[in-house]
């Protein structure tokens, strides 16, 4: 009650004020609520010229209205769910090793949360991994995140320990792809203090846009629309990283900057690639400087491996190509050689693949057949970790890797033993790429045994393979013009032409009678 005549006296000076202004006076009223109905007398109108009654009524209105209370305004219109654009990506931060009362991972929460491209779900389960040098608690914890982000229907897992010094966190996706370029995955810490402001939270934000491999064309263009914002924000913590945090942090800052700079290179605007990869090359370099004499061997791998797949990725969008590639290659073989097999065999049989790989474009370019020999050498050492049975998909893809260097090989040697190890390659690749299962990957194995058939013609006397070489060609064709693959049908329709040509000019050769040449002249 007593605030109720607070408020009418408020309303009371307020209106004598107005009623001031206007050159009036007002009496003291009696309270709106109790004044009567006027009586039919009073309600009847003043005599005529009474100014100064009009006047007062006047008044007496304006002073009731004032004093009346107020309605409550109706609450704001809600707008409707289809009319909501619901954020793209959906995070799960699962509960965290160490944190016994969960306010770390509330924290995380809450701070994600502010993010308005997020939907942040809590889950109550730890995922623990305290060391990296058992190859199969590492399988089975990346196995079990996996089916969490799967379960959760999500775009990516945070997940791992906090401890003294702060957090150790992952990121985990339904593929959990370790060879994509600024890939995370179990191997990539995210180190951060136990208390951080904005500048970490930009970071951790730029960090899972990167890691998240887009479901959708709706996210892929949220990621184009959102991290080259999102890095920018976070190169302002790795350019100086405060010298409060410890070094793995600083080093955790600089290589997870890496990984944010290298994707906006590959996201971002074509103008901004070039810089955007410098930025990761320098920040991976900043992160090799804070390495310890005691840190793993394997962190410095972890890192040349890095340094060369942005190499590689900026070579293959380079109009001069070859001197990236040498970089890279020069990258690939020093993590080849740090990264422990025993340890991290996934890791070490990847930077095999990619060095073969790597050298074998190189040799594309250059002509060095002595680079082919060390491709095929490293791609057969990849094939100790990859196997027919256990890893049959990925063994295949190294396979056809084997094949595509066999082929340039025997081509340059005009070798017929090389060129037919090509085609005993890809033969056995198809054991396992059937064009059931995946149509795109039988038909680039039937593009590689095509050109290997035609290059053995080439380099041999007697039986033709090219009618094999052109039923290959013509299926692969038709595999990628249906999938709408337009590079590689380019490329296949191309050496189905060369094929056809090589076709026609043996039969021109078998139709020509030379006879005429042995007739004694003048006949």
């Amino acid at each position: 009650m007593a605030d109720d005549k607070d408020k009418q006296a408020e309303r009371l000076k307020r209106a004598r004020e107005l009623m001031a202004q206007r050159g009036g006076d007002l009496p003291v009223p009696v309270a709106a609520p109790a004044v009567p109905a006027p009586t039919a007398a009073a309600a009847a109108p003043p005599p005529h010229g009474d100014a100064g009654g009009n006047r007062w009524a006047g008044l007496l209105d304006i002073l009731t209205n004032l004093l009346k209370p107020k309605p409550v305004a109706p609450p704001a219109p809600v707008q409707s769910a289809t009319g909501v654009e619901p954020p793209p990506f959906t995070v799960v931060v699962a509960a965290l090793g160490g944190d016994a009362d969960g306010a770390a991972a509330t924290f995380l929460n809450r701070t994600l949360t502010e993010r308005p491209a997020l939907k942040v779900k809590a889950l109550g389960r730890v995922f623990q991994l305290d060391t990296l040098e058992d190859p199969s608690l590492v399988s089975s914890v990346v196995l079990n995140t996996r089916h969490a982000v799967a379960e959760e229907n999500a775009d990516l897992l945070i997940w791992g320990d906090v401890g003294r010094d702060g957090y150790r966190l992952r990121l985990a996706t339904v593929n959990a792809d370790e060879e994509r370029t600024a890939a995370f995955g179990a191997t990539t810490r995210i180190e951060l203090p136990a208390e951080f402001g904005e500048p970490v939270a930009n970071l951790l934000f730029a960090a899972i846009l990167t890691a998240i491999d887009p479901a959708s064309d709706a996210q892929k263009v949220a990621i184009k629309r959102l991290l080259p914002a999102a890095a920018t924000t976070a190169e302002v913590l790795a350019s100086r990283p405060p010298v409060q945090m410890t070094m793995p942090q600083q080093r955790s800052i600089q290589l997870v900057f890496g990984h944010v700079a290298t994707a906006t290179a590959l996201a971002g605007p074509a103008d901004q690639m070039v810089p955007w990869f410098d930025k990761a090359v320098n920040a991976y370099r900043q992160a090799q400087r804070r390495l310890g004499r005691t840190d793993p061997s394997w962190e410095a791998g972890l890192l040349h491996k890095h340094l060369a797949a942005v190499f590689a990725a900026r070579a293959e969008r380079d109009t001069e190509p070859a001197p990236l590639w040498e970089e890279a290659i020069k990258e690939w073989r020093s993590a080849a050689e740090v990264l422990p097999r025993a340890l991290m065999p996934q890791e070490w049989a990847a930077a095999q693949v990619r060095l073969g790989v790597a050298l074998y474009r190189l040799d594309l370019l250059t002509g060095q057949t002595e680079l082919l020999r060390e491709a095929v050498q490293a791609l057969q050492a990849a094939m100790q970790v990859y196997s027919r049975t256990e890893t049959p998909q990925r063994w295949a893809e190294v396979m056809h890797n084997v094949a595509q260097v066999l082929e340039v090989y025997g081509d340059q040697l005009k070798s017929a033993e090389v060129l037919k190890r090509a085609i005993d390659a890809c033969r056995a690749v198809l054991d396992i790429r059937t064009r059931e299962r995946g149509p795109l990957a039988w038909a680039t194995t039937q593009n590689t045994l095509g050109s290997a058939l035609f290059m053995l013609d080439r380099h041999t006397n007697g039986a033709s393979h090219l009618e094999e070489a052109q039923e290959v060609l013509a299926a692969a064709l038709e595999v990628f013009q249906a999938h709408g693959a337009k590079g590689p049908a380019k490329v296949a329709s191309k050496n189905l032409s060369h094929v056809r040509r090589l076709i026609e000019t043996h039969k021109s050769r078998k139709v020509a009678d030379p006879h005429w040449l042995d007739e004694p002249e003048g006949k």
